[in-house]
């Protein structure tokens, strides 16, 4: 099966422009011809008034008694202004016709599209009669036929080397006008994926080729970003899954050499192995739940209004006994709060949040306060744990980012959690910010928006 084809636009531009010139041209031969023809017919029906005016003159003249009413002397007088094309007729106030004169090529219908019949009639006073005669000319524009064709002949020459001309014309002026936009498209062609730092280059051209150019540098820009965002990713998961597996072969190795011959060595590389899986899988969970974030078919599926405090009592019931004596958790709501939510979206989002507070604390509190204000609803978690530099806080929602990467791994984090937090937080059209804590660790506050349905149930 054969692709269609695509015009270019400079074929495009050529035919959009012929053919205005063509309806153009067309209304502007009609005109051309039927104003002109016009003229003509204007023209020939006062030469045609003014023979009748004097046909009538010269038989007022002529006829100076009754007797000169007679059929052959009227029509002989008629004959001296016969015409080939014309047939004059004279009569009286009745309509009776006296005499009439008739040429040779007269035809009473015209023969062609451009010709009229023309009609002159004029009253004749005898100076011993009290009535009127009427002669009346009636004349065909046959005469006028060789006029009429050079007239078209002329029109229709003209129309088609304006056309031939106007293709051409639009067909350089649109090379002309495009040749910015070329050299656009061979810039283009010059940039691999290798050289995306490369940047299109545009002086003195028009705004609208201007903005195409800044238009496309800001997409270079964004997908050498994406890129760049891209590779650092895939180095980070791989440094990541390359630590617990070295440690895994360390043991492995261990265990094939000697270990395997000593119950402790063998529990100690039992217990650090099963450890490293967890991690292991725990890290391969985080990479897929920010995947699926990241898919715009795998969101807002599962999203249904629904109250926000039976979620929050069991993310209690479900963290308090997994906290450790010295930390203390606490939690505080209002009772009439509901979001329009993915509820293990959020109920991951809070799990996030307490596990981080949980890793950073090591004495204190854990406080979760979720409220009301307008149309948010408010999610703070707030620590007293160790904090870190406010100059570090922008960073912590990059993938793998970690202030201190020994000691977050002691305290068994991969740098993902926020990531995933955020994207969940964002699918909910909300925010997420961390601040210092005015107790010297940090608090993460989530805005959810509430739908303007929530808002009218309130």
């Amino acid at each position: 099966m054969r692709k269609n084809r695509r015009h270019s636009l400079k074929s495009r531009l050529t035919l959009l422009f012929s053919s205005g010139m063509l309806v153009l041209v067309l209304f502007l031969s009609i005109f051309i011809f039927f104003s002109t023809s016009n003229l003509v017919y204007q023209h020939e029906q006062k030469l045609l008034n003014q023979k009748a005016t004097a046909i009538a003159s010269d038989l007022e003249t002529e006829i100076n008694e009754e007797a000169s009413l007679r059929v052959t002397y009227l029509t002989r007088l008629l004959t001296n202004y016969a015409d080939v094309n014309q047939f004059i007729i004279l009569t009286d106030q009745s309509g009776k016709q006296l005499a009439s004169i008739q040429g040779a090529n007269w035809n009473k219908e015209p023969q062609d599209f451009y010709e009229r019949t023309l009609v002159a009639r004029e009253s004749v006073q005898l100076p011993f009669d009290s009535e009127l005669l009427f002669v009346q000319i009636t004349t065909t524009t046959e005469a006028l036929e060789w006029y009429f064709s050079i007239l078209l002949t002329i029109i229709l020459l003209s129309s088609f080397f304006t056309l031939l001309l106007s293709g051409i014309g639009g067909y350089l002026l649109s090379k002309w006008g495009l040749k910015p936009l070329d050299q656009l498209i061979q810039q283009i062609h010059s940039i691999f994926p290798k050289q995306l730092t490369q940047r299109i280059h545009h002086h003195h051209v028009e705004s609208e080729i201007n903005e195409l150019i800044n238009a496309f540098n800001l997409l270079l820009d964004r997908m050498e970003e994406a890129l760049v965002s891209q590779q650092q990713f895939v180095t980070d998961a791989s440094h990541e899954l390359r630590t617990p597996l070295a440690i895994i072969e360390g043991y492995v190795h261990l265990l094939q050499r000697w270990g395997k011959n000593k119950p402790e060595v063998r529990e100690e590389a039992l217990a650090a192995l099963s450890q490293e899986c967890k991690r292991l899988f725990k890290l391969i969970d985080d990479l897929l739940s920010l995947a699926k974030l990241q898919d715009a078919s795998y969101l807002g599926s599962a999203k249904v209004v629904q109250p926000l405090t039976p979620l929050l009592l069991e993310v209690k019931q479900a963290w308090l006994p997994i906290f450790p004596d010295q930390i203390k958790l606490s939690f505080e709501w209002e009772e009439s709060l509901s979001l329009l939510m993915d509820r293990e979206r959020i109920r991951q989002l809070l799990d996030i949040l307490l596990d981080n507070a949980r890793k950073y604390t090591d004495e204190g509190q854990v406080r979760v306060r979720a409220y009301r204000d307008g149309r948010w609803v408010h999610i703070h978690v707030e620590d007293t744990g160790i904090g870190i530099l406010e100059k570090e806080i922008p960073h912590l929602f990059k993938r793998f980012y970690r202030v201190d990467k020994s000691r977050t791994r002691k305290r068994g984090g991969n740098g993902i959690g926020l990531a995933i937090a955020q994207a969940i937080v964002e699918d909910h059209d909300g925010s997420i910010t961390v601040i210092p804590s005015s107790q010297q660790g940090l608090c993460v506050q989530v805005l959810l928006k509430i739908t303007d349905d929530e808002q009218s149930d309130s």
